[in-house]
This record gives structure tokens, sequence and C-alpha cells, in this order.
């Protein structure tokens, strides 16, 4: 283990999934220092109170190591410790990020979409690492509580951690008050021991801001994209919001001020800002701010998107099982029935408006899949209600009253019915023997601790997997449109779904990427070209700086993270369906450290069932290329968008079945 792998294990929280707080360039010498004392501790240098001095320029071996070994020993004068911490901090957030990787290797940190962490179940379990170069490991929490509590003597490593920890202000985070009172004489007095350590820990103490020349502030005004940029930008007229953004992003810059009447936006798009965004977002962006009025509509004050910090991601992990790719896995018989029954409604020669027969047909698996319902003849109701909700409270298009119409308020009415019958559907007799499903973990949490997850919180969250069905169903749209717009790619994903299904029916774990590479590429692609969600909307709850900007609290902050797909240096030729960027060498979806391939969001709130949905959709086209042969209506219907409240084909994309394949009332 390194010392940075072992400070920041150290660190890390269970309960928020991420790592306790302290201020960035402390933790940023913390991680220098670390990896000078790995150096140390491998013979390649050595220091003192004033100098420190390179041994030996022979690699390590170690990606982590090396490239400061190496900087060093370019370097012809001789430096402080507090020089080379310094220098080495401006590196912090890569240190970081392959600390974290390296961890996730070795199987001791499991990582989550949304940027979180967790200790995997194995370490957790036994409080041991698991065998790393031929040793295993005691977790180290449990070593330095019992150094400072228990009178144990710590060895030369772990005197180290804690003088990194100490001077970077970590035990004051970590330990409550009293705790650090009864433990500070043991920490300071280890911190003190070892030479090493003790020349790095002050050079981290004592670095307490970046050096000027390191600082970026411009103290500039943002530049502002205007009403007249919006009405003279083809893109926007053709309702692509992420291509404007990207346009006005190459010609301004990634960080800019979007003045609408009315309105005032700060944009942050591009590949770095997603990934700043993942890195920082938790700490100054907040979610909550746009949804509660949508939220309160549906019966409820706090719900998984709304939520932050410790108790999103205590959400997170509650729902990880219910929303995974596992559970279409499990279930695929029961989907494969469901997308049949639904090309038996579509009929054959009827015109099908496209969006809304994707949406019931995904509507009708999600509520299936994550709630155990039939939920067919309330999908439409929901739909209407949840688009009307987000026009007035989102997009604030749509006075409140509109609401409130006789029309909405059965709507709501039947949605009030919905939570009631998924609650009686879900007792312990009705459930047993039965494959546990999102709602059997809600209710679980809910019964567990009431106050976190009350009665008026759970019957939202019953049904947001239904909520995000239609999302889902926006994206299968587009995905129908792709495959009839481009027949070279139809024919190869009819010669998968033919090949798959030539034995019978599927079972979840056929749909390997082998087995379906030439799809799962195309359901790539189609979330590139084509993102569903358009942006993230924040609120700054904390001054920040990015970009050399200084953009003030309460600011509203749109993350237009699909942007990226619109880029040239990261996407050549953006506009054009090539299925082929994901394939060696080329793939595309990588660049940038796969910070510009984003179709499901950035940061915390990325989309958790992320990979249930690319097998669902994956699953689904499949299914319609092995059962029909369907045509656009008109034949030269050209996609058109409808941007608002998220993007999707418009009124006039719709298609019809020309004829069966192979029967749908089969297995075959």
């Amino acid at each position: 283990m390194r010392f940075a792998e072992e400070l920041l294990l150290l660190l890390h929280s269970d309960e928020s999934g991420y790592f306790i707080p302290i201020p960035e360039w402390k933790m940023s010498c913390a991680l220098a220092g670390s990896v000078l004392m790995d150096l140390a501790f491998e013979n390649r240098i050595d220091t003192d109170l004033e100098t420190l001095t390179l041994v030996d320029a022979t690699p390590t071996g170690d990606k982590l190591l090396d490239p400061v070994l190496e900087e060093i020993s370019r370097e012809n004068k001789s430096h402080s410790p507090q020089f080379w911490v310094e220098r080495i901090a401006r590196h912090a957030d890569d240190i970081n990020e392959m600390v974290i990787q390296s961890l996730v290797k070795k199987d001791i940190f499991e990582a989550d979409t949304g940027g979180f962490w967790t200790l995997s179940g194995k370490v957790a379990r036994s409080r041991r690492y698991p065998m790393v170069h031929g040793r295993t490991g005691e977790e180290i929490k449990g070593r330095i509580i019992r150094v400072l509590f228990d009178d144990e003597i710590p060895d030369p490593r772990d005197m180290c951690i804690i003088g990194l920890v100490d001077n970077c202000g970590g035990f004051r985070a970590m330990l409550e008050p009293e705790e650090y009172e009864l433990a500070e004489e043991r920490i300071k007095l280890f911190s003190g021991m070892d030479l090493i350590g003790r020349t790095i820990g002050q050079a981290v103490h004592s670095s307490y801001r970046p050096p000027e020349s390191m600082r970026v502030v411009t103290g500039g005004s943002l530049p502002v994209v205007g009403l007249w940029d919006m009405l003279s930008s083809k893109s926007l007229r053709e309702l692509n919001i992420p291509k404007f953004i990207a346009e006005k992003a190459r010609e301004v810059g990634p960080v800019f001020k979007l003045k609408a009447p009315g309105r005032e936006m700060i944009i942050l798009a591009n590949a770095e800002m997603n990934r700043w965004v993942g890195r920082n977002g938790r700490n100054v962006l907040r979610t909550r701010d746009y949804l509660e009025g949508f939220q309160s509509e549906w019966g409820t004050a706090r719900s998984i998107a709304s939520m932050g910090g410790a108790e999103h991601f205590r959400m997170r992990k509650a729902v990880r099982a219910g929303n995974s790719r596992k559970v279409v896995e499990d279930r695929m018989d029961e989907l494969i029935t469901l997308a049949r029954r639904s090309f038996g409604q579509w009929g054959t020669g009827k015109v099908v408006p496209g969006e809304t027969a994707c949406q019931r047909m995904i509507g009708d698996q999600i509520a299936q899949l994550s709630v155990s319902i039939e939920a067919s003849e309330i999908l439409d109701d929901l739909l209407k209600f949840e688009y009307r909700a987000l026009l007035v409270h989102v997009m604030r298009m749509l006075p409140k009253f509109t609401l409130h119409t006789p029309r909405m308020n059965r709507y709501r009415n039947r949605i009030l019915e919905l939570y009631a019958q998924i609650h009686a559907t879900h007792t312990p007799a009705q459930r047993e023997g039965k494959r546990r499903d999102l709602v059997d973990d809600l209710m679980e949490l809910h019964q567990s601790d009431p106050a976190f997850l009350p009665e008026t919180d759970l019957g939202f969250a019953f049904i947001a997997p239904i909520i995000a069905g239609h999302y889902t169903g926006s994206a299968m749209a587009f995905t129908i449109y792709e495959f009839l717009n481009n027949p070279h790619y139809g024919e190869q994903i009819i010669s998968e779904a033919d090949a798959l299904f030539a034995d019978g029916d599927p079972a979840g774990a056929d749909f390997t990427l082998s087995n379906v590479d030439v799809t799962h590429r195309f359901i790539m692609e189609v979330l590139r070209l084509h993102p569903i969600i358009p942006m993230h909307v924040r609120t700054a709850m904390n001054a920040f700086e990015v970009e050399g900007f200084q953009i003030p609290a309460y600011s509203t902050v749109m993350v237009v993270f699909p942007a990226t797909h619109y880029m040239e240096e990261y996407f050549p030729d953006p506009e054009k369906f090539d299925i082929d960027r994901y394939k060696e060498p080329r793939e595309e979806h990588k660049n940038a450290g796969a910070n510009a391939y984003a179709p499901f969001g950035v940061g915390t709130h990325t989309c958790g069932g992320a990979r249930w949905t690319e097998l669902q959709m994956v699953a689904n086209i499949l299914l319609i290329a092995r059962h029909l042969e369907l045509e656009l209506v008109p034949k030269n219907y050209r996609l058109r968008l409808s941007p608002l409240p998220k993007t999707s084909p418009d009124k006039r994309f719709k298609f019809q079945v020309l004829r069966h394949r192979h029967t749908i009332n089969s297995a075959a």
C-alpha cells in the first residue's frame, strides 16, 4: 500500500461515500507529501529540515511515484521539502485520481457512477485489505485508532501517516472534539518522531495557500452570450441546446453567462468542466432548489434527485440493487414478454406515434421490473402530469394554476391511487417467494429508519423509476429512428438478433458484449447524438472559482454536460452517426478521461440506473429487429426535435409495422 492510498482510506467516510472535508490546498499538499514519503522509503530521495536531495534516479516502476521522481531528477538546484510539496501539489488531482483507480483495481474500493466510493464488501467485513504484492494488511482506521487510544506503539509508516493527517488538519475533522482532546498528546508525539515524516509534515502544515504563481483568477468579467446570439443560432432554431452551447463554448470559452429575457445563468460546458463538476460539484452546487416545487406536486418533500451529501449517498446505496443491470438480466424473460405485448398493440399497417409508443413500452417494462405491478392504464396520465409539472416548476413556462385544473386534479388522484396500490402489493405475505424489487428495498429502509424515509416521501420514491422510464422511452424513440435511418447498421443489428434468438429466447446472461457488439455500440451512439437530458440545473450554494472566474453564491448554474458530444476535439465529425467511434483504436468515448462521453450526467447525480438503461435499450431494439419490419411515416421523414422539458423526437415522428419477420406470440 502506498502512503497516498492509506491517506485516502483513513480520510474516507463510510457515511458520505467521499472523504472527510479538508481544505483543498491542505489536501493537495498532503497528497504531494505522501508521494515524497514513498520515494524516501524507496531510497530515491533523502530529506532534512532544509533540503530534499535526490539519492537514486532509477525508476521504481510505480506510475504514481515515477513522474515525481523524474521531475526531481530534472532539477539542477537543491530545494527545501516545502518547495517540492508545493510544486507536486499542483498535480494533486491526478494523484488523487490514480490512487482511487488503484484502490478500485485492488478490490478495496467499489466505485459508484456518481463519484462515490465504498469499501468493498470483503474489506468491510474482514477489516483487512486483500492480498497486494503477496501481503495482506489490517484496515488502516483500526490500526490508527488503536495507536491513538490504546497505547499501542506505531510502526514508522504509521507515524508518517499520523504526521501527514495531523498537519493537514485531518484528525480534527475525523474525531469528535472530546476524542481529539484525548488523543491530541499522542498525535503530536508521533507526528514528530520520524524525521522524514516530520520534515514533509511541516512543509504540508506551513503551506496554507497555493503560491501566487499557481493562482489563475483573472478578476475579469464572464463572457456573455445574449439574446441576439440565441436568435441568430441555427442550432438553437433547430432546438438542439447542447449543440448550441458547444458552439458558444468554442467561441467564448467553457464558462460563460447566458442572458435570456428575465434570467441569467452560468454555463459550464466542456470535458474539463464535466470533470470539475464530478470532483468539486458536491461542495458548491445544490440540486434541491429547482426541484422543490416539482416534488411538492407529487406529495413529497425530498427525493433522491434533490438530496445532497450523505443523505443522497445513503439513498443511492439503498436503491443500488433495485436499479442495477442485474435486475434486467434476471428478469429478461418478463421484459421479452412485455415487449412482444407492446408489438401486438402496434398492429400491422397502423401508423404508430413514435415517442408515445416507446414510452408506453418502456414504462410497462419498468413498472413490472421495478415495482412489480401492471401500470399500463395509468402511464399516459402519469406522463401528462409529469410534463405539466416540469413546464410549471422547472421550465417556468406555465403558471401554477395550470396544474390544478379538473383534468390535472384527476391525474393527481390516480397517482395517489397508484402509490396505495404499490404499497398494498408489497406486504410480506404478498412478496413471499418473489424476486426482491426496488420497492422491497425502499420499504425496508422506511421501516428501519422512518425519519430518513417517511411515508410522505415513500410514494414518490416508488414511482420515480416509472417517471425516469419516460426519458428512456424518448431515447428508445431516437433508437428506432436511427435504426430506420441507417439501414446498413440495421442489417447488422438484425443479424445479431437472429443469432441471439436462433435457439429460442436468450437469457439475460446471453447479452454479452461479444454477442451484442454492434447493437451496444449503436445504442452508445444514439445516446451520444441524442442526449435526452440536455443539462443539469444547479444553485451555487457556495461561491467558487473556475477557469479563473469567480462565481458568486446563489447563481443559477447550468452544467451542459452533453455539449461535449458536439465538440470536434472529442468526437470528430460529431453530427455523423458512426458506431465505429467506440471500437479500437478510436474509442472516442474514452477521450478526456471519459469525461467527454456523458449521456447519463456528471457528478454525484449521475444516473444510477445507467447500466440498466443500456441493457434495456439493447434488448428492445434487438427484439424489434427480430420480430418487426418497420417503416417511417412518411418515408422521407427527417428528425426534428422537441427540446422541453427534455429532448425528444417531435410529434411528427411516426412509424408503421409492415410485417412480422418472426411471430410475436411464441418464444421464437
